[in-house]
């Protein structure tokens, strides 16, 4: 809670390999950036500073350069920069989604449990917990030694690898004038690259969620998965590069045998995942793979009614190249029994009497009718779900994230549901805006 007297206001906290520095960067502080992706892109963090006296890049820029620098880890290491300590609660100890008691509780942790900290700010420590970042009041635990802290990394499912990590917060003060804030957690990041310009002098500090240095995304390999499905796989290659895999799809391929050809995990896991009609994202060190249509199916957490102003800037736009097909067939021929294996699926607003449809034809490896039918309705929407698209500038909301829904009134022909698919957050000097990038829900298939 903040002062209610007080102005409004938003503050950046920002931590680098555990160490809290918002207190040095709020003098220089420009600009901090948040990028928040619904699918296939990987969520991004800058943060632009002024050096006029040069103190940042003569004090610490050449070290996070190494750092950053040191190179990959091996296949499966982990290097933990986290700290263990114990729960002293007698009673338990709250775990909550945000920095404060005004957020909602994620769990309790019992007397004596061991957990891993990635760092302590303003009284609240920062944990992994259920596959999320959490946080509990740090005047309720206490550092043990490595010796005993055995059984912190099994407490918390949370590693870090090799490299210079970077998390940020933002923290919206005071906005409608009752005190209360509102957080918005950015996530952890790896240092990604680093450009000093001028004049004047200022830095820019770019992190990841998915390092291009990293092996996931970047070394190629060669070999077959046999006997595996989807999620299989997946949670390997996240375990594989110190990561956590999340798998939100009803549905979940198996493959007899399948061949990963001189191609990066997230490269080929993205060729199954888009063959498949299944979403996916990497954020905060989770692989996140998700079926679109459930996340539209949420209810909406923002209107934005035309003439209401509360946006500043917005561009609507539709086409229909290549995005509005009114059905989509799949078809496979079984090689050895010569047995043809085929569904269509149907848009919404299918008239069969209408001269001007255009069927989508998919050719993909199925083994019965209903996995067909089942495809052929996640191509459809894949294909159809640009049609309708929309951007907005607002002041800054942090409800406002990548994959949740809002809804468009008084805008004619873009009225309707709309999902995130790009909220970009950004604070400092000029205030604190969000940008979201959105696209119409598609409903009935």
């Amino acid at each position: 809670m903040s002062d209610k007297d007080l102005a409004r206001r938003t503050d950046a906290q920002v931590c680098f390999d555990g160490v809290d520095i918002s207190a040095s960067l709020r003098q220089y502080l420009i600009s901090l950036t948040y990028t928040d992706n619904e699918e296939d892109e990987t969520d991004d963090l800058q943060i632009k500073i002024e050096d006029r006296d040069g103190v940042w890049q003569t004090k610490w820029l050449n070290a996070a350069m190494q750092a950053a620098a040191s190179g990959p880890p091996s296949p499966g290491s982990t290097e933990s920069t986290e700290k263990n300590y114990k729960v002293t609660a007698k009673s338990g100890l709250n775990v909550r989604s945000g920095p404060g008691t005004n957020h909602s509780k994620f769990g309790a942790l019992a007397y004596g449990t061991q957990i891993a900290v990635a760092f302590i700010s303003n009284g609240w420590a920062t944990i992994a917990y259920s596959g999320k970042t959490a946080y509990v009041c740090a005047d309720y635990i206490t550092e043990v030694s490595s010796e005993s802290a055995s059984g912190a990394a099994a407490a918390s499912d949370s590693t870090t690898v090799k490299g210079l990590s970077i998390q940020a917060v933002i923290v919206r003060k005071n906005w409608n004038s009752d005190g209360k804030d509102k957080v918005l957690d950015c996530g952890q990041f790896e240092l990604d690259s680093m450009d000093a310009d001028g004049p004047p002098a200022t830095i820019t500090i770019k992190g990841t969620s998915l390092p291009f240095k990293s092996h996931i995304r970047q070394t190629k390999k060669s070999k077959a998965w046999e006997a595996y499905t989807l999620s299989g796989i997946a949670s390997e290659m996240a375990s594989m590069n110190g990561m956590t895999c999340m798998y939100e799809s009803a549905t979940d391929p198996h493959y007899a045998r399948i061949e990963q050809i001189t191609m990066s995990d997230i490269a080929f896991l993205s060729k199954l995942c888009h063959d498949a009609g299944i979403s996916l994202k990497a954020t905060n060190k989770i692989i996140v793979l998700f079926d679109q249509a459930t996340y539209e199916a949420k209810t909406e957490v923002f209107t934005i009614q035309n003439g209401s102003g509360i946006y500043t800037k917005y561009k609507l736009r539709t086409g229909a190249a290549d995005k509005e097909y009114a059905s989509c067939r799949v078809r496979y021929i079984d090689p050895i029994t010569g047995a043809t294996i085929q569904a269509t699926a149907y848009a919404a607003d299918y008239k069969a009497d209408n001269k001007n449809n255009q069927c989508l034809e998919i050719t993909a490896k199925v083994g019965s009718i209903g996995e067909a039918k089942a495809m052929a309705g996640k191509m459809l929407r894949l294909k159809n779900k640009y049609q309708y698209t929309a951007s907005f500038t607002l002041p800054g909301n942090p409800d406002l994230v990548a994959g949740v829904t809002v809804v468009l009134t008084g805008w004619g022909p873009w009225d309707g549901k709309y999902i995130v698919n790009q909220a970009t957050h950004s604070t400092g000097s000029s205030g604190y805006t969000t940008q979201i990038k959105l696209r119409h829900v598609l409903e009935g298939y």
